[in-house]
């Protein structure tokens, strides 16, 4: 048939099935692009044969998200593309046809695979799916498209004997761009809500910084590559890996995955072009030496991302059960509160009125007697506002945390004999409410402490706002003149002692609070002061 009439029958199909041309599109121009890449990163002596292959990436993530009754179209888009990238080059038909069958089988064997296996997004995230998605995606489904991927070259007038290294080069251009390319996009797709609230700010300093050092090192290591025996390559070609790790211990499997695909690019396009790191070989086993390398470089650091990723997450739920658990502690500590004011509180109240009553009824006998019950009437509703006060003040939720502070202290100086002096900045303003709640009861351990253990006739209390590079904090310094907690570096110290006091209890449980809400405790006693400080990032309310 001819073309001229194949494409419109075949456009006019697709417009009857409904099914929308923007993304075949999409996918087309994006497989066009990622081949002029691939083709401008080098390629062998043949001008066709490109080591590092982007494409079938492309297509593979495509078909990740897109519904299987339209993997056709996607891969009828694709194949034009090829064609028109192919033919740029000048690869003849038969090599072109077996080039794309390969090209789609691992696409699809990839895409089968890994929603399969791996199941629905995020694909990446914990240490399982990142090594079923390596298992896939850099070993079985590259290898056995390799088996026919090395006919294309013999089709184009290499040795048959040479299968073997042919095999080897196009399994590595396959799996070399799955390790890199592929984590990438799958992970910005999983994450595509917080990707359209991205804005610039100072934490993405770091990466620009270690993106733009990780391209100076790999232009240092090919340069003294150059310059070097080939005694000293281990030594060069590991120049790179100590700002790879970086970026995977800080960003996770983002940060693997794309500081290998900066190293991948920059080396296989110096080796390619002449200037790689393999001066006394041949263009064909020096990309093979380096994508050995690379390959081999690249399934660790993905795997140690995933880690990193899946150790964050589970501090993350760990983090939200515990904020969880504290939500749950102070919604009983309210109900308990409330009880005891509206209940407790009033029945007692009613029983001073009913003996107020029967005084006139009794003998004179009995008047002392009355007078006792009375007194310790008022003395239990004394004791039960104050509890009630302590389990949660009102005051903490109408008015804040500086006010509900001087209401404390207030009540703290009539049951003790220690001076306390409050200190807040007018800079610190309302906080979120398990912020305010949590330095609350920092402050109140801190005095129990003081008052119990410390031995120190005075308190100072400052609660202050700090900047960082970080972002703001409010912090929290709680200081004594008592006797202090002589050798006492740090509250860990302090909780691992076997025979800890009741002290160390309290701090454990300040410490526990802040960590719920990421903030931090510090300790610095000595005989005649210590002090608490307390650092909490400020988050809006």
């Amino acid at each position: 048939m001819n073309s001229d009439i194949a494409v419109p029958l075949l456009l006019s199909r697709v417009r009857r099935l409904k099914v929308p041309l923007q993304g075949p599109l999409l996918v087309a121009l994006a497989y066009l692009l990622g081949a002029e890449a691939a083709f401008y990163i080098g390629t062998l002596s043949d001008q066709i044969f490109a080591l590092f292959w982007p494409p079938n990436v492309v297509l593979f993530c495509a078909l990740m998200i897109v519904p299987q009754r339209d993997w056709w179209l996607y891969i009828v888009a694709a194949f034009l593309a090829h064609v028109v990238a192919e033919r740029g080059v000048g690869m003849p038909a038969p090599q072109l046809l077996v080039a794309f069958a390969t090209n789609c089988m691992v696409a699809l064997l990839n895409a089968y695979a890994v929603r399969r296996f791996v199941g629905d997004p995020p694909w990446f995230g914990n240490f399982r799916k990142a090594s079923i998605y390596i298992v896939i995606a850099a070993g079985i489904a590259p290898a056995v498209s390799a088996l026919g991927g090395a006919f294309v070259p013999i089709l184009g007038g290499g040795a048959l004997e040479d299968y073997w290294i042919f095999w080897s080069h196009w399994y590595l251009a396959n799996a070399l761009p799955n390790l890199t390319l592929g984590p990438v996009f799958l992970i910005w797709f999983s994450d595509g809500a917080r990707w359209t609230r991205w804005k610039l700010s100072r934490r993405h300093i770091e990466p620009a910084v270690l993106a733009v050092a990780l391209v100076c090192v790999c232009i240092v290591a090919v340069a003294a590559g150059r310059l070097t025996t080939t005694s000293f390559l281990p030594a060069i070609l590991f120049l790179p890996l100590p700002l790879v790790l970086w970026a995977a211990v800080r960003f996770g499997e983002k940060g693997a995955s794309g500081a290998i695909l900066v190293v991948a690019v920059i080396l296989t396009w110096a080796t390619l072009h002449g200037r790689g790191l393999f001066p006394g070989e041949d263009p064909e086993h020096s990309v093979l030496a380096l994508q050995l390398f690379l390959t081999g470089l690249s399934i660790p650091v993905l795997m140690l991302g995933a880690l990193i990723d899946e150790l964050r997450s589970a501090e993350r739920t760990t983090r939200g059960l515990a904020a969880s658990l504290v939500r749950a502690q102070d919604q009983e500590r309210r109900r308990i509160a409330r009880d005891l004011h509206d209940s407790t509180g009033q029945h007692l109240i009613a029983a001073t009125l009913i003996a107020s009553r029967i005084e006139k009824t009794l003998p004179a006998a009995a008047q002392p007697a009355l007078r006792q019950l009375e007194d310790m009437l008022q003395q239990s509703i004394r004791e039960v506002r104050t509890v009630s006060y302590l389990l949660h003040p009102p005051l903490l939720d109408e008015a804040g945390l500086g006010l509900a502070l001087r209401h404390y202290i207030e009540g703290f100086l009539d049951r003790s004999s220690i001076a306390v002096e409050l200190d807040i900045s007018p800079s610190v303003e309302r906080l979120a409410p398990e912020t305010e709640l949590v330095l609350f009861h920092v402050v109140q351990e801190a005095l129990t402490n003081i008052s119990r253990h410390s031995k120190s006739p005075t308190a100072q209390i400052r609660l202050m706002r700090e900047r960082a590079t970080n972002g703001d904090a409010v912090v929290l310094t709680i200081e004594d003149a008592g006797k202090g907690m002589p050798g006492v570096r740090g509250v860990r110290q302090l909780i691992g002692q076997k025979n800890a006091s009741t002290r160390g209890v309290g701090l454990a449980s300040m410490r526990e609070r802040l960590q719920q809400i990421g903030g931090r405790l510090e300790i610095d006693s000595v005989v005649g002061r210590t002090t608490v400080r307390a650092v909490v990032p400020i988050r809006e309310p």
